[in-house]
C-alpha cells in the first residue's frame, strides 16, 4: 500500500514565501481547479527507479469528487482500488483489502495532496509545501513546489504540476534521482453522478 500512495499524489501552495503577483496567480489557478465538483480521467503513471535503472508504468482512470475523496481505478499492471478521503486511505484488489486512517501514517497528507488541489484546500497543503513558481494563463498554468516537512524531504525534492482548464501532469523528483510523472487525459467533468459501483467503493472509507 506504501508504494501505491507515495507514487500516487498530487500537489500545491502557500502564499507567506511568494510575492502578491504570485498569489494572485495561485488564486487563480485554485479557483479554477476548485470550480468542478467532479472530475474523470484517464491516467498513466511512469515510476522511474534510478538503482535499477527501470521503469515501472501502471494505467487506470481516476474519480475526484468533493463530496466523497479520489478514486484511482489501476487496471494495469494489476487490477487494485485506491479509495482517499480526508480521513482514510483503503486499498481493495479481488483477494485483498487494507485500510488505515489518514493521520495514522506519514503517507496520509501525501495520498491526499490531489484531494486537497482539486478542492482548493489552501490551508492543508499550505502545511507541507513552499512554492518555488507559479504562472497563470488562460490557456496554461505552472506551479513548482518543495517539502516544508523533515519527513517530506526525506521522501521527496520536489514537485511540478501543470495544466489548462484542469491538472495535466504531475512530476514529483524524489531521493536517490528516483521520479514519478503522472499524466491525465481524456479529463470530462460528466457524469456528476458516481455509479452505484464507485459510490459503494467510496462507503468503504467513510
Amino acid at each position: 500500500m506504501k508504494m501505491l500512495i507515495t507514487a500516487i499524489f498530487s500537489v500545491f501552495t502557500l502564499f507567506s514565501t511568494v510575492a502578491y503577483a504570485q498569489n494572485a496567480e495561485l488564486k487563480q489557478i485554485f479557483s479554477q481547479l476548485s470550480a468542478t465538483s467532479v472530475v474523470r480521467a484517464n491516467f498513466e503513471q511512469h515510476k522511474k527507479l534510478a538503482s535499477l535503472n527501470k521503469t515501472y508504468i501502471s494505467k487506470g482512470t481516476v474519480v475526484f469528487t468533493k463530496d466523497s475523496g479520489v478514486l484511482w481505478q489501476i487496471q494495469s499492471p494489476v487490477k487494485a482500488d485506491l479509495i482517499v478521503t480526508p480521513k482514510k486511505l483503503v486499498q481493495k484488489t479481488q483477494r485483498t483489502y487494507s485500510q488505515i486512517e489518514v493521520d495514522k501514517t506519514p503517507y496520509g497528507s501525501i495520498a491526499t495532496m490531489f484531494l486537497q488541489l482539486m478542492s482548493g484546500n489552501e490551508t492543508a497543503l499550505a502545511k507541507n509545501f513552499n512554492v518555488v513558481s507559479a504562472s497563470y494563463s488562460p490557456t496554461k498554468w505552472n506551479v513548482s513546489l518543495t517539502p516544508k516537512s523533515g519527513l517530506f524531504k526525506k521522501l521527496f525534492v520536489k514537485v511540478d504540476a501543470q495544466g489548462q482548464r484542469y491538472v495535466d501532469r504531475i512530476v514529483i523528483q524524489e531521493q536517490a534521482n528516483n521520479s514519478t510523472t503522472i499524466r491525465f487525459s481524456q479529463q470530462t467533468a460528466q457524469p456528476q453522478t458516481l455509479t452505484a459501483a464507485e459510490n459503494a467503493l467510496f462507503q468503504l472509507a467513510k
